[in-house]
């Protein structure tokens, strides 16, 4: 029992630092993304 408590603490901090990560990435990423946009218009 114990056993499945720590495997699901570790699937939601798993999930908690993969949406950091994207979170991270998606920052510096979204002002480019916006630029091309007006860049084609």
């Amino acid at each position: 029992m114990s056993h499945h408590e720590e495997d699901f603490k570790d699937t939601s901090s798993f999930i908690h630092l993969a949406m950091i990560l994207v979170a991270i990435v998606a920052m510096p990423l979204l002002p480019m993304v916006m630029g091309w946009f007006t860049m084609l218009r």
